[in-house]
């Protein structure tokens, strides 16, 4: 591999890596499109699900249209999520070849974004789905403690809460909103470890279980860049998640309002999921030792 350095010493530093992963990755627009179309439907489902819940009364035997509606649009954005799941290893592929073309060889163009969308996806299923069954593990305790908090704070309540107001008094909690920021910096953590599994599988042609292995062993050798990478990721995590739950809160009400963010949301988080395998795969080539690399399953790019 033309760009891999022959050792960590040599390597380049947390800077340019994220830099030139950030100018790499604005070449993959298509991917940014992607996302963004993948993510809207469900992003635009919870939006009308918020929306109704708050014109629900609270009642018993009123409107039960509406509240038959808020149950089918929870199940609607139940399945997109679902859909969401199965097919973002399939748009990931795609990114992170390209992503990988045109790092490791920028004099020549890269592969077709489908071939690499087809060649990846089983094995990037695969590392979702760690990623995500060690996510829900993680969240069930807050699950439970919000739930305990949820119930004590309506049991408070003269009349049934307001929408948003349950997630608020959540928020005022100083335990719960402890124990939130500790699982999301947690999970972000694996996160950054399940994206550099990611960029193994594209970079080296590694299966699942072996790229989880050399991720890990990755992360401890390169700490430092791995941890400024990391925070980047935290900083844009911690910009955007608000954003997507002002609905949830009950900061903003109106129907085409939360139309209006949902459709803002799905496109900044397409274009930064575009960014995070630019910065990471970057991360990768930059850091990997000459021990280490292996040539890919596929040519890099397309050689005359």
């Amino acid at each position: 591999m033309s760009s891999s350095p022959n050792s960590i010493d040599s390597a380049p530093q947390a800077g340019r890596i994220i830099r030139r992963g950030f100018l790499v990755a604005q070449s993959v627009l298509l991917g940014v499109i992607l996302l963004a179309l993948l993510h809207a439907p469900a992003q635009l489902a919870n939006a009308l699900t918020i929306s109704v819940r708050g014109e629900t009364p609270t009642s018993p035997g009123i409107a039960p249209d509406q509240v038959l509606t808020t149950l089918i649009l929870s199940g609607i954005s139940l399945l997109l999520a679902i859909g969401v799941f199965f097919l973002f290893p399939l748009i990931q592929g795609g990114i992170l070849g390209q992503v990988r073309d045109r790092l490791d060889s920028p004099d020549q163009p890269p592969q077709r974004f489908g071939s690499y969308m087809r060649l990846y996806y089983s094995r990037l299923l695969g590392n979702e789905a760690i990623f995500t069954l060690a996510t829900i593990v993680a969240v069930v305790p807050l699950i439970f403690l919000s739930v305990l908090l949820a119930i004590q704070s309506t049991n408070r309540l003269a009349e049934p809460p307001a929408p948003g107001e349950v997630e608020r008094q959540l928020l005022s909690q100083p335990i719960f909103l402890g124990a939130l920021v500790l699982l999301s910096i947690l999970v972000s953590a694996l996160g950054m470890v399940y994206w550099v599994a990611n960029c193994v599988v594209v970079a080296e042609g590694q299966s699942v279980g072996a790229s989880w292995r050399r991720s890990f062993q990755f992360c401890r050798q390169n700490f430092l860049a791995c941890l400024a990478v990391w925070l980047v990721n935290l900083v844009v995590g911690a910009v955007l998640a608000p954003l997507g739950m002002l609905g949830q809160l009950g900061v903003v009400t109106g129907t085409w309002a939360l139309v209006g963010i949902a459709l803002a949301y799905s496109v900044l988080i397409g274009y930064w999921g575009v960014i995070a395998a630019g910065i990471s795969m970057s991360l990768y080539l930059g850091r990997r030792t000459s021990s280490e690399s292996q040539e890919p399953a596929v040519p890099v790019a397309v050689r005359s």
